[in-house]
């Protein structure tokens, strides 16, 4: 019988490279516009500083610029200034997109009405039979089979698709071909993993009911080839699709160890000198191990008490959208269930006694 050894490997990582498929060398060789999209998070932060200078070092002759969807008051406090500092750091124009109609905040508070309004019942009752009328004696009724979310998930994650997506597609339709650069990595997810490094932005390349003349159903090559003046192509870009999580670290100018060495310090008080000189988003130090909003649907509970912590204003308001929409943060579970301390308490505990903040 025998057995295999698993032993470290001999050899180094090689150094880390951009993934550059064929397709978008030669759209920026072609005039492309390439827009970088930057949230502060360490991957998107990486993606600036490494394509930046790349860019620039191939010679393209089409227009680069960073861009940034501004959620806001769902926002940390700091991230505004950080991108302007970030798209500095690499001398590129920085265009700030915005949902026209208000923040996610805005939005979440709209969601709550329009299910009010519905007047749709949650649960049945004896007034109410709807679980048997509706799905044995004839058709779900369209307000009880899809009542309009509140707060966004994973099923519906319309945080991105309103404030992020729509007002960058917006942005972008300035150029008849643009790519559209993303800090996704494969490791991040299973998900993540399954995606390409460059496919078309379907939504707003060219369709048409004819196929030959539908950029939007085809692959990139496809597209590029096919597209008529006036036609637009937009692509999604990954070039750090295989980086791992120390070499987005590293192209952001700091380390793992260096991290685990600012938090230790965050948490035994000294913030300042847990925050002197560190080149990335402070939530990070403050715990952090994603970046998005200060509060995600998505998030794990140790981002969530972080941002309660850091932004108890915001924290206490969610927990009163809660209260008056009948819907917990995430499903079966509310943000009061966060053990939160000090001011995030206190006003956790205003807004459970009934006095009402405003943000």
């Amino acid at each position: 019988m025998s057995s295999t050894l698993h032993q470290p490997s001999l050899f180094p990582r090689p150094a880390p490279t951009l993934a550059v498929p064929a397709v978008i060398d030669a759209a920026l060789r072609g005039g492309a516009d390439l827009a970088l999209s930057l949230s502060a998070g360490k991957d998107s932060q990486a993606l600036v500083y490494l394509v930046a200078p790349w860019f620039r070092a191939q010679g393209y002759p089409g227009r680069c610029y960073v861009v940034h969807a501004d959620l806001g008051r769902a926002e940390w406090p700091q991230t505004a200034e950080l991108v302007e500092r970030m798209a500095a750091d690499v001398d590129l124009p920085l265009l700030v997109v915005r949902r026209p109609k208000g923040d996610l905040i805005a939005r979440f508070e709209e969601r709550l009405e329009a299910t009010r309004a519905s007047g749709a019942p949650f649960w049945p009752s004896s007034a109410s039979r709807y679980c048997t009328s509706h799905l044995k004696a004839g058709p779900i009724d369209t307000a009880l089979r899809n009542p309009a979310p509140f707060w966004p998930s994973s099923a519906s994650r319309y945080c991105t698709s309103d404030l992020k997506r729509g007002p960058i597609d917006t942005a972008l339709r300035s150029a008849e071909v643009v790519i559209s650069a993303e800090g996704v990595r494969a490791d991040e997810s299973h998900a993540r993993a399954k995606k390409p490094a460059v496919e078309v932005r379907s939504g707003i390349t060219a369709s048409s009911q004819q196929a030959a003349r539908n950029l939007a159903m085809m692959e990139p090559e496809a597209a590029l080839a096919a597209r008529q003046p006036g036609q637009r192509v937009a692509l999604n870009w990954r070039p750090l699709l295989h980086f791992n999580t120390e070499e987005i670290w590293q192209a952001c100018g700091t380390s793992t160890a260096d991290l685990q060495r600012r938090r230790r310090l965050y948490a035994a008080g000294q913030h300042e000198a847990a925050l002197l000189g560190w080149p990335c988003h402070p939530a990070y130090v403050f715990g952090n191990e994603r970046l998005s909003c200060a509060f995600c649907v998505l998030g794990s509970q140790n981002d969530l008490l972080n941002g309660a912590q850091h932004n108890p204003e915001l924290y206490a308001h969610l927990i009163e959208l809660e209260i008056v929409g009948q819907a917990t943060f995430k499903n079966g579970w509310s943000l009061t269930q966060l053990p939160v301390t000090g001011e995030a308490a206190r006003l956790r505990d205003q807004v459970l006694a009934g006095k009402t903040l405003t943000l």
